[in-house]
């Protein structure tokens, strides 16, 4: 546990924005979800939050623990899947707008 007031500081400052931003992305799926990019927000909006879950947990724990490997994993697998999605909806939307 990292006892200095900048760390505590931005450890609260990242939970905070997190929250607002995973919660801002959350509605703006609620309104996108049929469109193609509702499935790229949602998934987007997965890794931000796992994101800052790993820096909270890595300001706040030892970095070289299990946990923390295994959520790095997660997080990685999360983002190729959300770059494959990227791909197959860009080549979605090229093959709809050339009409083939």
């Amino acid at each position: 546990m990292v006892d200095s007031a900048v760390h505590i500081l931005s450890v609260l400052f990242a939970i905070v924005s997190g929250t607002g931003a995973g919660l801002l992305s959350i509605l703006f799926w609620r309104v996108a979800h049929d469109s193609p990019f509702g499935t790229l927000v949602a998934l987007l909006s997965m890794a931000m939050s796992g994101m800052i879950i790993y820096h909270v947990v890595l300001f706040l724990f030892a970095p070289d623990s299990f946990f923390l490997d295994a959520l790095r994993s997660a997080l990685y697998t999360i983002l190729a899947i959300f770059i494959w999605l990227v791909i197959a909806t860009h080549q979605q939307l090229k093959r709809t707008a050339t009409g083939g």
